[in-house]
């Protein structure tokens, strides 16, 4: 029995499809890291621990104290902001920059990426504004929320602060 060709066409189109959609599956994953890495400074500084934060236009100041925990005189001297990242339309941006403290003017302002968004959300965090912190290695070391309470304000301060402690190799 003899296939006819557009059969044979469509099974051959059938089974490329296939293996196009294994091939994306397999490919690497972009990581939170990957994302990072342009704005990392300078390898004489790479020393300092890396973080980056997503936020909203919508989010409250109240929501962006955890800003103000990376900025603290026990941590800044260890720990940089890399980046902010917000999620939103291009015209955000200028809102946003004027919700930020005044210290983080010189750090870069850029919408996320799909990839950085799709990474925290396979992580379970779901809204903004979120802290991501790497280590001296670059891999990721901490992934939290902005704090809810006084209490959990507390405790991500000392979270930080215990984050850069770093052991001298």
């Amino acid at each position: 029995m003899r296939i006819p060709t557009s059969w044979a066409l469509a099974l051959t189109g059938i089974m490329l499809a296939g293996v196009t959609v294994d091939a994306v599956r397999a490919a690497p994953r972009a990581t939170l890291t990957a994302a990072l890495q342009p704005y990392i400074e300078t390898p004489s500084v790479a020393r300092k621990i890396q973080s980056a934060v997503l936020l909203q236009a919508t989010d409250c100041t109240g929501n962006l104290r955890m800003l103000h925990l990376l900025h603290r005189s026990a941590v800044r001297g260890q720990l940089t902001l890399a980046v902010v990242w917000y999620v939103g339309t291009a015209s955000d941006s200028s809102s946003i920059r004027y919700l930020l403290p005044k210290w983080t003017r010189s750090i870069p302002l850029h919408q996320v990426p799909a990839s950085v968004l799709s990474e925290l959300k396979r992580l379970g965090h779901l809204e903004t504004p979120t802290l991501l912190v790497l280590d001296q290695q670059s891999r990721i070391r901490f992934v939290s929320q902005s704090p809810r309470s006084s209490r959990e304000f507390a405790g991500l301060q000392r979270i930080i602060e215990g984050l850069t402690w770093i052991e001298e190799l």
